[in-house]
């Protein structure tokens, strides 16, 4: 009922961000703060926070985050809103998450280009396990690399919703990297969320 009441758009803005920061959470930030924190906690004092009798697989948790809740809730808006605005949200959502992450990595890490390789290399176990990555360049002025494996990328397209993949995965890899430097640009060629084998990127310097 509140969709037949309101501008479409101010709907989708308002829903979209409220129903979707759980699932987002598991992005590369997400991972790798709850990978370092594992082992290191206080046995909690309450029973809700006790940890799972077994822990999910990040396949398991992708599944549980993206194809059970994620894409069936746009799905629902889609119907109620249009595709259209579901992108757009979608969007900048994604600009929103790319600002807010490029933040704290500038805070924790820098903002020169060793941040990516720090980030996303073979050698990083949080990104090794949901990501199959291979470096294709690596000097002092750009970084490289070929993602032939996305778990991202196989969740959205098993549920046949790899093109809002795209815009809520991908979309906001580019604008992350000017976030992070303005003199650094991501050139993204080809990604594996718009069916293509692989992605390829490279984090360069402009001049």
């Amino acid at each position: 009922m509140i969709a037949c009441s309101c501008d479409r758009r101010r709907f989708c803005q308002a829903l979209l961000p409220l129903g979707v920061t759980a699932c987002l959470g598991l992005r590369v930030r997400g991972l790798l703060a709850e990978t370092v924190q594992e082992g290191t906690q206080e046995a909690p004092e309450h029973k809700f926070d006790q940890p799972m009798p077994r822990p999910l697989t990040y396949r398991e948790r992708f599944e549980l985050a993206y194809a059970s809740h994620f894409i069936p809730f746009l799905n629902i808006l889609e119907e109620q809103i249009g595709r259209e605005d579901v992108i757009e949200s979608l969007k900048q959502l994604a600009l929103q998450e790319a600002e807010e992450y490029a933040r704290y990595v500038v805070r924790e890490m820098g903002n020169d280009i060793s941040v990516f390789k720090r980030l996303y290399h073979p050698s990083v176990p949080q990104a090794n396990s949901i990501m199959t990555i291979e470096v294709t360049e690596d000097s002092e002025s750009a970084y490289g690399i070929k993602i032939s494996e996305c778990l991202w990328a196989e969740v959205f397209q098993a549920a046949g919703a790899a093109d809002l993949g795209y815009y809520a995965v991908c979309y906001g890899d580019v604008p992350f990297a000017g976030f992070v430097n303005p003199d650094i640009d991501l050139e993204l060629s080809r990604t594996i969320m718009e069916g293509n084998s692989c992605c390829n990127l490279r984090y360069y310097y402009k001049s």
